[in-house]
């Protein structure tokens, strides 16, 4: 067996479970080696930094978005008995371009060719 030196640190150099007086509590720098606590938050508050140090607030109310803010939905977007209002389906320039690519097309898509003024649906993908 190998003969193994630990340093001991002394009481004033490190942060002491004492600090910790409740369940939840986080330990944060008040200060360039300034140890404090932060005691645990009531349901529904999040933990933001304010003026430098962690702080619990109530969840804000969310703030107005647009649909093109978020990823591409991956699956069908249910509207809820909601009607679309202003809706643009997709366009291309004429008939010939329509989208035929694999994967580029679902069966119920609609596309708008412009220069005929026609609708189109897709039917099969296949």
């Amino acid at each position: 067996m190998a003969i193994e030196w630990k340093k001991l640190a002394y009481e004033d150099d490190v942060v002491t479970k004492a600090l910790l007086t409740g369940k939840g509590d986080i330990i944060y720098a008040s200060a360039i080696g300034v140890p404090a606590v932060l005691p645990i938050g009531s349901n529904a508050q999040i933990l933001q930094v304010a003026t430098d140090v962690p702080d619990w607030v109530d969840i804000p109310a969310p703030a107005a978005h647009t649909l093109n803010s978020h990823s591409i939905p991956d699956g069908a977007v249910d509207f809820d008995l909601q009607q679309a209002t202003n809706l643009i389906v997709m366009n291309v320039a004429a008939q010939a371009n329509l989208p035929v690519g694999a994967g580029t097309v679902k069966v119920g898509q609609i596309c708008f060719a412009v220069s005929e003024k026609t609708f189109h649906g897709c039917t099969s993908e296949a």
